[in-house]
């Protein structure tokens, strides 16, 4: 990725999927969709987060090709529609590791990612 070979649309396109890993809530919702598929309502209670809010986020993740929704009745029902985000956060973990206390107290990013 960093070959310098990465077209402008490209590297827009690449700004943007991590900026969709960005965001701590956006993340534990892909994490509970790796064991596999729930429900709105299970979501929320396990993120711990307003509707409306997960809502917004599963609209994020849908739109950019994260995850799908089926409707099954009265529930929208979420799954993962892109694999190989566990092998991301696998080696995220070990490259953070070494700046794991800088990255947690860094003022720099601003506070709408933290």
């Amino acid at each position: 990725m960093y070959s310098g070979v990465l077209a402008p649309v490209d590297r827009a396109a690449a700004a943007r999927f991590f900026r969709v890993l960005g965001d701590p809530t956006r993340l534990h919702i892909l994490e509970l969709l790796e064991e596999g598929e729930l429900a709105v309502g299970a979501l929320v209670a396990a993120v711990g987060q307003p509707q409306p809010r997960v809502s917004t986020h599963l609209a994020c993740l849908r739109h950019c090709g994260f995850v799908r929704a089926e409707r099954r009745g009265k529930e929208i029902v979420y799954s993962l529609a892109l694999r190989g985000l566990d092998r991301i956060a696998e080696h995220a973990d070990s490259t953070l590791e070494p700046i794991a206390e800088r990255l947690a107290t860094c003022t720099r990013i601003g506070p709408e990612w933290v």
